[in-house]
């Protein structure tokens, strides 16, 4: 197995212990990159979103009875400035049903914030991979794969920035549909982990940021969740602790809070060993990461507790899952044994959303953080329902 499939299986295997926790301009594109159609404005800093700059064929990457294509778009951070992102489509090879393919948005799980932990593009060809994409393209659907902003495109990536999630995924499903005129206004959306934050952000802003587009469903896979409220409770008291990961994933979203809010003093919380480690985190990938953080622990990274001052809130501001807005019906899908996306937690965001009137169905599994192979057939069920509907 490849470093690249390590960094997508790793995340969910060794993970138990989170307890706290450019692109090629058109005027040089390379062979077989096709410059954006006229009138994107794809040329002038920051276009519309969703307007395609770039789009690349890949032949060789495609996941069985699809074609594979890379994007690159236009999107908004959560400052509302804009950014590019890159995603990756797979479209079905048959005749497309009246109306267009219908969209599965999917949200991918943590891989890094780098340049070099881009990966969607690997979907179709990858072994941990090719049994997430190949299932929806069976189902009758595109496949359309965001990498976020900031993975594989100019600057960092704001780790769990929930809106900045929510508009990549949304400017992805309208740029995918630019680039492949066979795919529907109908889109459903899913993810897990990072990936299930994102599934979760995008399902309450979609209908206000996309009106010409309509979210028939979205299902979220053991979402990390209530960040915001256990975070803070680290500081330099915080012992060490037997897995790495545990490090990797709090030095992510430091990182993350580091680009999603570039005026905030981070530094004023870390140790000179906490600022080195944040400085990698931006570029190193999951599985890399780890080894980085081998030895070190939360505490020594940081120089005073992070519920104090202004930490809390500004983390809060960017990190926050909304609980109200949902206009299409959810799915949660939660192992009653994740020690990394606790249920408690994530009991605590359904019952507030279902509160504030989500449609929200909520299944358990009796297994640990890697809960999507046992949801994917209820996710597809799940979006053929509600795209019937």
């Amino acid at each position: 197995m490849s470093l690249r499939s390590l960094r997508r299986v790793v995340p969910l295997t060794l993970s138990p212990l989170l307890a706290l926790g450019l692109p090629v301009p058109a005027s040089a594109a390379t062979p077989g990159t096709t410059a954006a159609a006229p009138g994107t404005s794809a040329a002038a800093p920051g276009g519309a979103p969703g307007a395609v700059i770039a789009t690349t064929p890949l032949p060789g990457k495609e996941a069985p009875g699809s074609t594979a294509t890379s994007i690159t778009y236009w999107t908004r951070d959560s400052l509302d400035q804009p950014r590019q992102a890159l995603a990756t489509i797979y479209v079905p090879t048959g005749t497309a049903p009246a109306g267009g393919w219908p969209i599965l948005a999917n949200a991918h799980v943590t891989a890094g914030l780098g340049d070099d932990c881009a990966y969607t593009d690997d979907y179709g060809t990858a072994a941990a991979d090719v049994n997430v994409v190949t299932p929806w393209i069976n189902a009758g659907f595109a496949f359309v794969a965001t990498e976020y902003i900031g993975i594989g495109t100019e600057g960092s990536h704001a780790y769990l920035d929930a809106t900045a999630e929510a508009n990549a995924v949304i400017d992805s499903v309208r740029a995918a549909r630019s680039a492949a005129p066979v795919l529907s206004t109908e889109y459903v959306v899913n993810g897990i982990s990072q990936g299930g934050h994102a599934t979760l952000a995008t399902a309450a802003k979609a209908a206000e940021r996309a009106p010409e587009l309509r979210l028939a469903a979205a299902m979220a896979d053991a979402p990390a969740t209530k960040v915001e409220g256990y975070i803070p409770l680290a500081g330099p008291y915080i012992p060490p602790l037997p897995a790495p990961d545990y490090t990797t994933y709090v030095s992510y979203i430091l990182a993350g809070l580091e680009t999603a809010r570039p005026d905030f003093d981070l530094d004023a919380y870390l140790t000179p060993l906490g600022r080195a480690i944040v400085d990698d985190a931006h570029r190193l990938c999951y599985f890399d990461m780890n080894t980085r953080t081998q030895g070190a622990s939360i505490g020594k990274m940081l120089a005073k507790p992070l519920n104090t001052g202004p930490f809390p809130a500004v983390l809060r501001d960017v990190t926050r899952l909304p609980v109200s807005g949902f206009d299409a019906p959810v799915l949660v899908n939660q192992g009653r044994f994740d020690l990394t996306a606790f249920p408690f937690l994530t009991d605590l965001q359904v019952t507030e959303m279902r509160l504030h009137g989500a449609d929200v169905t909520y299944r358990h599994y009796a297994t640990g953080h890697n809960v999507w192979s046992q949801a994917l057939p209820h996710n597809i069920a799940f979006a053929r329902k509600h795209l019937a509907g």
